[in-house]
C-alpha cells in the first residue's frame, strides 16, 4: 500500500480535535474556541459554527447528527447540526478519559483509546459492545473502510491500517506532524488534523 496527499486546507482554530465527513463536506471540532465548523472542503472556508462547550477529541456523523466527545468526564453530545442543539448524551465506560477516537455509522459505532489501544464495536441504539480488537500503539482518530480499521496515533506521528479480520496491522505511515482526529471522506479517502500544521489534510490508500 501507498498513500499519496490530494490536498491539505488550513484549519480555523490552534486545537485541532474531531473531524467528520456528511456526504457532502467537512466538519471539524476544536478544543480551544470550542467550537464545531463547517469547513468547504476546497479552500477551508468556514461556511458555518456551532457552539460546543468543552470539546474533548473526536466528531462523528451518523447521516443525521454529529458525535462529538465532550465534557469532563468525556461522554458523547448527539448534536443537531442546522443549530447546534443538543439531542442526547451517551454515557462512556469508567475509563472515558482515555477514549480518544470515535466513528460512527447508522447503526453502530467504534471508540478507540489512546491509554490501552483498544479498540470497541458498539450498538448504536443499546451501545452493547458487539466486538473489540487491542491494536499495537494509541488510537486518536478512527474511521472505517470496509474491512480495515484506520487510526492515528499521535505519539508515533502515524496513520495506521487495522485489519478487522486478520487482527493485524496491514499498512503505517509517517505523517509529517502530529494527528489527532481522523474520518472517511469521499470514496474510500481519510481526511486527518494535523495538529502540528494546523491543517486538514485528505489522503488515498492505494493498494499498489
Amino acid at each position: 500500500m501507498r498513500m499519496e496527499v490530494v490536498r491539505s486546507v488550513p484549519a480555523p482554530g490552534e486545537h485541532l480535535c474531531g473531524v467528520a465527513w456528511d456526504g457532502l463536506g467537512l466538519w471539524h471540532s476544536d478544543g480551544a474556541t470550542n467550537a464545531i465548523y463547517q469547513v468547504d472542503p476546497e479552500t477551508g472556508e468556514v461556511k458555518s459554527e456551532l457552539s460546543c462547550d468543552d470539546v474533548r477529541t473526536c466528531l462523528g456523523f451518523d447521516g443525521n447528527l454529529l458525535w462529538q466527545i465532550a465534557g469532563t468526564p468525556k461522554r458523547i453530545r448527539l448534536i443537531r447540526p442546522t443549530d447546534g442543539w443538543v439531542l442526547d448524551e451517551i454515557a462512556l465506560a469508567a475509563d472515558s478519559e482515555a477514549m480518544c477516537g470515535l466513528h460512527v455509522e447508522r447503526d453502530r459505532y467504534w471508540l478507540g483509546s489512546k491509554a490501552t489501544g483498544i479498540i470497541e464495536e458498539r450498538d448504536g441504539s443499546t451501545h452493547r459492545l458487539l466486538r473489540h480488537w487491542q491494536i499495537d500503539g494509541s488510537v486518536h482518530g478512527l474511521a472505517r473502510v470496509h474491512n480495515t480499521l484506520w487510526f492515528t496515533d499521535y505519539p508515533a506521528r502515524q496513520l495506521v491500517g487495522w485489519d478487522r479480520n486478520q487482527n493485524t496491522a496491514i499498512a503505517r505511515f509517517d505523517l509529517p506532524g502530529h494527528p489527532t482526529g481522523l474520518c472517511r471522506g469521499a470514496g474510500d479517502t481519510l481526511w486527518y488534523c494535523d495538529y502540528t500544521n494546523r491543517c486538514l489534510t485528505q489522503v488515498e490508500i492505494q493498494e499498489h
